[in-house]
């Protein structure tokens, strides 16, 4: 049992290094769509559309998905060392 906590524990520590490391892979034209200069919209909601914006709010999701999978990750581990210990 406590071999598959620990595993358990693994498994989520490397779902959230995944899903920290999305931000980072991106195709060619998502970086040309990105790295073009745009001029700013008159309000908050034109601005929320832009492409720059848009990327910036992806990479928050996913780096909060990615610290709770590192959470649960961690917990499941500390879980087996002492449960099993």
């Amino acid at each position: 049992m406590d071999k598959l906590i620990n595993f358990i524990g693994l498994l989520f520590t490397f779902l959230c290094s995944l899903s920290l490391a999305r931000g980072l892979f991106i195709s060619r034209k998502e970086a040309i769509e990105l790295g073009v200069p745009r001029w700013a919209g008159e309000s908050n909601e034109e601005n929320l559309k832009l492409p720059q914006v848009q990327d910036r709010l992806r990479q928050k999701q996913w780096g909060i998905i990615g610290a709770i999978l590192l959470f649960i990750g961690f917990a499941f581990q500390i879980i087996g060392l002492f449960i099993f210990f």
